[in-house]
């Protein structure tokens, strides 16, 4: 019943969001003006193309950045199959057929593939994750720096001071952690022994520890994460340029979309949907020095979903090419919920040995 109830709520609240946001439009004639604006002489198709290339440059960095962490830890891969896999995993973050996420599928197939790799299978897909969303706050927390804060709004002040704490913190912990005597230290001892938050510090130390033998890699990785999130401010960027003659710069667009897509990070919603586009709206109206009517920001926020469903339906072709494959593993990871899951908790021990084998 629980996840019945939670499967429910997943699609409620992107809905009520989804449902306020298009009520707001409808309510108002100006607004309704800025939306037929779309399909008007007005509107520069030839910049659409450029976001919906931007943002599939975006995307096709994400599964670059993957299929490094894959190989850099001894996992036979294929560029190709990172590219297969990562569509499907992101048409999955959209669909959720049977429950099944993304990352999931992802982390599924690869340790089905891999079963004596299981740890480092698991710690690709969670390594992913982690540097996409600190990527986040690095690219923020630079463009940021280009506003004047003492005319910026207080709410705007708050945020910018948050992304800057955040990214600082990030830093000093990845610095610390990646410290030879750190594996030994008391710290590391106390933050595995923290009730709840132990088991996180453990795994997140362990996956650390297989990558800091590879700093190459680490490089390039943190480079096309900062490309990442780029990219899909651009796209958002060329999406408002098309759309209204007045939009926010490319600088505040590089504050605007992370930090948009940090909220839709938040595990409420299939893909981020309805959070994503209400954090474009609130901050498309706060974030730029010039006043943005709610319009045209709510305008841009359903477009830059528009983009990323294209980027699904190409995930949903590579479903159909492969439909036997992918309906017979969604099949097995329904059948054992939360899979990925217990991969990492049988993993553990296993990641601890590897760290003390690293450090003898």
């Amino acid at each position: 019943m629980k996840k019945y109830l939670l499967t429910i709520l997943r699609f409620l609240v992107p809905g009520g969001i989804l449902a306020y946001l298009l009520w707001t439009i409808a309510s108002n004639p100006e607004n309704l003006d800025a939306v037929r604006q779309i399909f008007s002489s007005k509107t520069d198709w030839a910049s659409i193309g450029f976001a919906f290339g931007s943002a599939l440059t975006a995307l096709s960095l994400t599964f670059i950045r993957w299929y490094l962490l894959v190989i850099s830890v001894g996992i036979p891969f294929q560029l190709k199959d990172a590219f297969r896999l990562g569509f499907l995993g992101y048409m999955l973050n959209f669909v959720g057929l049977g429950g099944v996420g993304g990352d999931l599928f992802k982390g599924f197939m690869l340790a089905k593939a891999n079963p004596e790799k299981r740890p480092e299978a698991v710690s690709t897909i969670f390594m992913d994750r982690l540097i996409g969303l600190y990527a986040l706050f690095v690219v923020t927390s630079l463009a940021a720096l280009s506003l004047d804060l003492e005319t910026a709004k207080p709410a705007v002040r708050t945020v910018v001071y948050f992304v800057h704490g955040a990214s600082f913190a990030g830093l000093i912990g990845i610095t610390v952690a990646l410290m030879p005597g750190f594996w030994r230290g008391p710290l590391r001892t106390f933050l595995e022994s923290i009730p709840r938050l132990g088991r996180l510090f453990k795994r997140l130390f362990s996956a650390i520890g297989m990558y800091r033998q590879h700093p190459k890699y680490l490089a390039i990785i943190a480079v096309l994460s900062l490309g990442v999130h780029s990219f899909f401010s651009l796209a958002a960027y060329f999406l408002a340029a098309g759309l209204f003659e007045v939009h926010p710069s490319l600088l505040e667009m590089l504050i605007i979309t992370p930090l948009a897509m940090v909220f839709a990070a938040i595990p409420i919603s299939p893909g981020g949907m309805g959070t994503l586009e209400l954090a474009i709206t609130e901050l498309y109206t706060s974030v730029p020095a010039e006043q943005m009517t709610r319009a045209s920001a709510i305008t841009v926020a359903l477009g830059f979903r528009v983009l990323t469903i294209g980027l699904a339906f190409i995930g949903a072709i590579f479903y159909w090419m492969n439909r036997a494959t992918v309906d017979e593993t969604m099949a097995e990871v329904s059948a054992e919920e939360q899979t990925l899951e217990h991969l990492a908790e049988e993993s553990d021990e296993e990641f601890e040995q590897s760290a003390r084998l690293e450090h003898r």
